[in-house]
């Protein structure tokens, strides 16, 4: 996009109502863009410290996207009864799934692999067409990795791409309202400017909680830099939502950072498991899952490697072997994305973790379409589950997590 199109952009006469959230109750207009770059700007972040493809393009794209927005937030409850983006299909049913993602097209232009695969396209009609093939009525959807930290080492940068994404990716809740809802990635490592984002994200922009990679630029989530980011999303107050997802591992050479996969296989497919393992191992050593009681975690995967691995890592510290248990019993919530339902969830089930806890995930589009039949086949065919378990483990669970976020 040439700089006459991004001058286009400041000069749109698309105007819009800023919602109850964003405007605390003021009604204004204003143009989209113009709100998205002062509400970055009183927050100390400029959006154009990113490559100028980039920004023009992300921006272009929620000017595009708002389009969808201001029919929604313009239509009246009758309308909206009668549009087709409610229309309650016979074959919906009222499956929630916790883990799909997002991929802005400028955003797959910068990541063109994920995890050491190619990283999918997706278009928000996409997403929605998805959902009513697998007969999902609601989704929680986030950015995966590599999130905001996509120039590593760059903290310009990685402030600027998480306020861009968490903007885009709130258009499409706020055009698909009663279907999406969005985790919001923060700009770690990077302690104080995290702390903003995520107080933006959730109070602001309406995130239902924030997703974490498993490492930040190869630090682990229990790192003592991370306290005060989790000490301050614990005084927010309520029940605050963490949903752990697992990045390509690092480490730090001649102050450079190198991917450390040691296999030939795709980072994505195996080592994503145990990234798992390591960053709940930190975070529960660390006692951070302890010490931060309003928080609670979604795991991926029903905890990759994790589950494996608990009673090893426990029994080497008993003062806080039962407490540990207690929380991954209780404020730890175990999605299914992928096909973790054939054997892998018997792990978790014999720590005597409920299914209360248990979640249904796709990891829509990452996943490969051939494979959701079968996933969601598994759990609707297991025999560990009875029938209110299974209506459970796709609905009510999520609902008890989440309260009245969804």
């Amino acid at each position: 996009m040439k700089t006459s199109t991004l001058f286009s952009l400041f000069t749109s006469v698309l105007y819009y109502s800023v919602s109850v959230a964003q405007a605390e109750d003021t009604t204004e207009t204003a143009n989209i863009t113009d709100v998205v770059v002062d509400n970055a700007a009183a927050d100390g972040i400029d959006l154009f410290s990113l490559d100028a493809s980039i920004i023009n393009d992300a921006l272009a794209e929620m000017e595009a996207v708002y389009e969808q927005v201001a029919t929604v937030e313009g239509e009246t409850a009758t309308e909206r009864k009668r549009s087709f983006r409610f229309d309650r299909r016979a074959d919906r049913t009222d499956i929630i799934d916790v883990h799909a993602h997002t991929v802005p097209s400028w955003y797959k232009d910068l990541v063109p692999t994920t995890g050491g695969n190619p990283t999918p396209a997706w278009t928000l009609t996409d997403q929605i067409a998805f959902m009513d093939q697998q007969g999902i009525n609601k989704a929680v959807i986030a950015i995966s990795a590599p999130h905001a930290n996509v120039f590593q080492g760059n903290k310009p940068l990685t402030v600027a791409m998480a306020r861009t994404l968490n903007e885009a990716v709130s258009l499409y809740c706020r055009a698909f309202p009663q279907r999406l809802k969005f985790y919001a990635v923060v700009p770690l490592p990077y302690t104080e400017a995290a702390i903003t984002e995520a107080k933006y994200a959730i109070q602001k922009l309406g995130a239902v909680g924030v997703v974490l990679s498993s490492n930040h630029e190869s630090y682990y989530l229990g790192n003592a830099q991370f306290k005060p980011f989790f000490d301050a999303l614990n005084k927010l107050g309520g029940r605050q939502i963490v949903y752990v997802h697992p990045a390509a591992p690092y480490v730090k050479s001649n102050n450079k950072l190198i991917e450390a996969n040691p296999t030939p296989y795709p980072t994505g497919n195996i080592e994503f498991y145990f990234e798992t393992a390591r960053t709940l191992m930190d975070l529960t050593l660390t006692q951070t899952i302890h010490n931060f009681t309003n928080i609670n975690y979604v795991i991926p995967h029903v905890g990759g490697a994790f589950p494996a691995t608990m009673d090893r890592i426990l029994k080497s510290v008993p003062a806080i072997y039962d407490s540990s248990l207690t929380i991954y019993r209780t404020r730890f919530w175990w999605d299914s994305a992928g096909p973790t339902y054939y054997h892998q969830v018997s792990g978790l089930l014999g720590y005597g973790i409920p299914t209360s806890q248990l979640l249904f995930g796709t990891d829509f589009p990452y996943a490969p379409i051939f494979t959701q039949a079968g996933s969601l086949a598994a759990v609707k065919g297991s025999g560990l589950f009875t029938d209110a378990d299974k209506t459970a483990i796709f609905k009510t669970n999520a609902q008890t997590l989440f309260q009245n976020k969804l």
